[in-house]
């Protein structure tokens, strides 16, 4: 950026969309952005926004029973320096619309959050979406051409999101008295909460887009905040809070995608070209011709001489520009410049053709940002050269400053590979099942240490030298500090033991063989049967569909939830399904002795239920529960034949078992003695491996990634999402009016996440049905 004005410009950014399954099958867009994008990027960006929120609505109608309204992430600043010197949007909205079978969405950035009115957004975009379906049937004419009609629809989205930016930017959608309610049914006075969860977020800084995966869920029992019929009504429309846990995760994912799309969007291509440009050069002039090793300091020192000698070169091309600027040629923008390049071919010669290069860019930059072509004077392109000017200084800044970072980085990136390689090579000589048992954690252990590098307060330390010795002891130091942490993350699971044990099974024993090859997929069959019976589409399925007036206590639900289920999971084909259906059942056995006379309500049992479920779920991932849940999935399953050949599979799951449990000690042990080993001293090498890809980031899309795009140090996480529950007719009788899922979001210190799950049901329930 060069001016206050684009900094602040970037405080606002849109993504418009809309599709249409109908005749003309359109999926178009535009962005509004600070970046200067191609009109090929510009479709692209604007089609992954649509897909990606086509994926999510679809999960949400399964599980939910209900569409996006309204979600709005939170976006925090990771880099504290850059917190000091650059001005961020705070928040990233999505609100999508529809109109028939149409669908229109706003992805957009701003610089404050939750001053929104939710509801005239949401009005907005699906107006626009009415609009754009009046233009698609215009343009079903027979006069028109699949070009001409695509070309018409390019002209209506662009027209439409500066329609939507003008009412962002103008805040005609912020309520009108901030921190007073207004009667909207998402307002927080309209809503009942009914489920909690807690959970830790954990963020991979070093993968692009960033990843942020949800860990340790805990659920938390809220007290029913209806009685009575209004209770059983309630049930029947409300989340499991596994599925609002699910549907976090699902949102986590959303965010993250949504800010890469809004990220690529920063790029100037103009910037970008140049950058390119340089590396090239100081590629292939200074670096391609050394095949001496050198260390990461000559680099630095090399490349600041390529800068201090282009710094000249472009000085002289500037004042070219200025006799030019004053040499009175008139004409139209193409004669200006056709002329403008007889002149510098003609007073400035280089013979390595940069500054050739560079003045491709400032031609094609005029003309892209010079509105005025006929009449033109020489003079009148003054401002646009010194735009262009400050954009190649600031270009040559960005590069002398991240320079020591990137080799920095590269530079631990090389040492822990080195490390990892190491680790590896010590396990290999180990027993293969440890070996193979290492193997996946060695992986994690990599993760771990990446992620680590990109937070690593060294590598943004002033001074264009430093020591790489005392960088990466430094760093490993580090490491060692907090191996504890990643080493009680390790759990041993039952497929890892199932995994270990294959490996003494003889390979041409087909009866283990079939078994195994069915038991290792045990834990994701379980937690997709669990989420499956969970999702709106069954559970909430099955209540709305049962005469609740029938069930009376677990034992009469878990023998009718059995019975619904049983038809509905005959169609799938799944090692665990009989053995979730005897977990129904056993629901219902543990109350079929109880003594005590507890009423039940349906409401109760529902919310025992759910837990029963979660504590199930949960144990299967332990070995010891594995070991018993394959022993009765077997015991079922065997014939006589099978029997004796499956029980010695037991016996080695068994000794593995416990074996393993000593495994994370022992791999802590390794780990520790390879860091305390490693080497480092300097890499030196042929200059040219330091900058260019060599199977690694190199220096050009380091700086792509860091600092062309502008919104790389922030990080979404959900604030509000809001789901409007589909009713059928039947339904919607029930209701004065729309029934709204809001899911309250707050970030606790740096990785707690707590969630609040609330509804509307309260407010637009009609008591009376409930009597009739």
């Amino acid at each position: 950026m060069i001016t206050t004005r684009e900094t602040i410009n970037y405080q606002f950014s849109l993504i418009f969309g809309y599709q249409s399954p109908n005749e003309n099958n359109i999926s178009v867009g535009d962005i509004i952005s600070p970046g200067m994008l191609s009109e090929r990027l510009i479709k692209e960006l604007s089609i992954d926004v649509i897909k990606y929120f086509s994926q999510y609505n679809a999960m949400l109608r399964d599980y939910t029973g209900s569409e996006l309204f309204f979600v709005e992430f939170e976006l925090n600043n990771i880099s504290f320096k850059k917190s000091l010197t650059s001005i961020y949007p705070k928040s990233m909205i999505l609100v999508p619309g529809n109109y028939k079978e149409c669908e229109s969405l706003m992805l957009a950035l701003k610089p404050e959050r939750g001053y929104l009115n939710i509801h005239k957004s949401n009005n907005a975009i699906n107006n626009i979406s009415e609009l754009f379906f009046e233009v698609e049937e215009f343009a079903n004419r027979p006069e028109l051409n699949e070009k001409e009609r695509e070309l018409l629809f390019e002209r209506f989205a662009s027209r439409f999101s500066k329609k939507l930016y003008g009412s962002l930017i103008e805040n005609k959608w912020n309520k009108k008295l901030v921190g007073i309610s207004e009667s909207l049914p998402t307002e927080k006075d309209y809503l009942n909460q009914y489920g909690k969860l807690q959970a830790e977020i954990d963020i991979l800084w070093h993968k692009s887009p960033k990843e942020i995966q949800l860990n340790s869920l805990k659920f938390e029992d809220i007290k029913e905040p209806f009685e009575g019929k209004t209770a059983l009504e309630h049930i029947k429309f409300n989340l499991p809070t596994p599925t609002s846990g699910f549907v976090a995760e699902k949102t986590l994912k959303l965010g993250s995608n949504l800010l890469n799309l809004a990220n690529i969007g920063t790029i100037d291509t103009f910037q970008e070209k140049i950058i390119n440009i340089i590396i090239d050069k100081i590629n292939k002039e200074k670096l391609e011709p050394i095949e001496d090793a050198k260390s990461e300091n000559w680099i630095v020192s090399t490349i600041d001489d390529f800068i201090s000698e282009f710094n000249r070169k472009i000085k002289e091309y500037f004042d070219l520009f200025e006799k030019y600027l004053i040499s009175g040629v008139k004409g139209t923008l193409d004669y200006i410049l056709q002329e403008f390049n007889e002149y510098i071919k003609e007073h400035h010669k280089d013979p390595n053709n940069l500054i050739y290069e560079l003045h491709e860019i400032a031609d094609e930059f005029i003309k892209h940002i010079f509105l005025k072509k006929e009449n033109v004077i020489a003079n009148d392109l003054r401002s646009a050269y010194n735009y262009f000017s400050e954009l190649i200084n600031q270009d040559i800044q960005v590069l002398t400053s991240n320079l020591p970072k990137y080799l920095k980085t590269r530079h631990l990136k090389r040492k822990t590979r080195v490390l990892i390689n190491n680790l590896k090579s010590q396990f290999a000589q180990e027993e293969q099942p440890v070996k193979d048992l290492a193997h996946n954690y060695i992986e994690k252990f990599h993760e771990f240490i990446l992620k680590n590098i990109k937070d690593f307060p060294l590598l943004y330390s002033q001074g264009r030298e430093f020591n790489e010795k005392h960088l990466s002891n430094e760093f490993f130091s580090s490491i060692k500090e907090n191996l504890s942490d990643f080493i009680e993350s390790i759990r041993i699971n039952g497929k890892d033991i199932i995994s270990i044990t294959e490996l003494e099974i003889d390979d041409g024993d087909n009866i283990i063989s079939n078994y195994l090859h069915k038991l290792k997929r045990l834990p994701e069959e379980i937690h997709f049967l669990l989420s499956y019976i969970l999702r709106y589409s069954t559970i909430n399925r099955f209540l709305k569909d049962t005469n609740t007036n029938e069930i009376s206590d677990p034992v009469s639900f878990s023998t009718k939830f059995h019975r619904f289920l049983e038809k509905r999971l005959s169609g799938i084909s799944l090692i665990c399904k009989s053995y979730i259906l005897d977990w129904i059942m056993e629901y219902g056995k543990i109350f079929l002795n109880e003594k005590d006379e507890k009423k039940w309500t349906l409401n109760d049992i529902y919310i025992d239920f759910i837990t029963y479920l979660e504590e199930k779920d949960e144990a299967t991932k332990k070995a010891n529960t594995f070991f018993d849940l394959i022993d009765t999935i077997l015991s079922k399953e065997a014939n006589e034949n099978e029997k004796n050949r499956l029980l010695q599979f037991l016996d080695i799951y068994s000794y593995y078992k416990s074996i393993t449990e000593e495994f994370p000690r022992y791999l802590k042990s390794q780990i520790l003695n390879e860091i305390s080993q490693l080497n480092h001293e300097s890499e030196h090498t042929t200059p040219l491996r330091y900058i260019s890809k060599n199977g690694e980031e190199d220096f050009f899309n380091y700086i792509r990634e860091n600092e062309l795009k502008y919104f790389s140090p922030l990080i979404p996480i959900p604030k509000t999402l809001i789901l409007k529950t589909n009713l059928n007719n039947e339904e919607k009788q029930q209701f004065k009016g729309d029934l709204y899922q809001v899911l309250e979001f707050n970030l606790m210190g740096e990785n707690k996440l707590i969630l609040n799950v609330q509804d509307n049901f309260k407010e637009i329930f009609r008591e009376w049905i409930k009597e009739l």
